[in-house]
């Protein structure tokens, strides 16, 4: 097999503006950072596995 890297994912970031609930109407919104800075190498053949608790963002990743 080759040693190629099929995907490359450098300082992934994905943050969500999140309004609170119960609050006023002009309660500012607060950043729900889900994934925040995350990078990987995937090479052909390998295989990645994303492990973690509950709401921890793996799904997002």
């Amino acid at each position: 097999m080759s040693d190629a890297t099929i995907l490359s994912v450098r300082n992934m970031r994905v943050h969500f503006s999140v309004k609170p609930k119960n609050r006023l109407p002009w309660t500012p919104s607060r950043t729900l950072k889900a994934v925040d800075g995350v990078s990987f190498d995937l090479k052909a053949g390998e295989t990645l596995g994303v492990v973690g608790e509950s709401g921890c963002g793996k799904s997002t990743l």
